[in-house]
């Protein structure tokens, strides 16, 4: 039996968290994107993608929003982490080739409270 995108993109990017918060729909399409650009897969839409979690038994809750008990994990969850956090780009296509937009990004970016500033990101510590 010849596993589908959808098999593939579940088994290599969402794990099992039944202590977590979960993850909302728009989430897991957001990793399924990232996952698709990075696999060369074609997505599938919003609509058929929910069908491709239900059919293949994953639980969505709190009217259709969120899924419990699992987490991202993998490469495509790193780039969805990344993009997500990126402004976002458009792609015009005039006449001739595609260019690619991207909207103003501020000169300063202001520090999070409480977090430390300048230099690489350090690993916390697991409690």
């Amino acid at each position: 039996m010849t596993k589908t995108p959808l098999e593939d993109f579940l088994n290599e990017c969402l794990a099992a968290d039944p202590d977590g918060d979960g993850l909302s729909v728009e989430e897991l399409y957001g990793l399924y994107l990232s996952w698709c650009g990075l696999e060369g897969v074609a997505p599938v839409g919003g609509r058929a993608f929910r069908a491709g979690l239900c059919a293949a038994n994953v639980h969505i809750e709190n009217r259709g929003r969120r899924c419990p008990g699992l987490r991202m994990t993998g490469p495509a969850a790193c780039d969805y982490l990344v993009h997500r956090e990126l402004p976002l780009a458009v792609l015009e296509a005039p006449v001739g080739r595609p260019s690619l937009i991207s909207h103003p990004v501020p000169e300063r970016v202001a520090p999070l409270p409480d977090r430390p500033t300048g230099g690489l990101c350090r690993a916390v510590p697991a409690a």
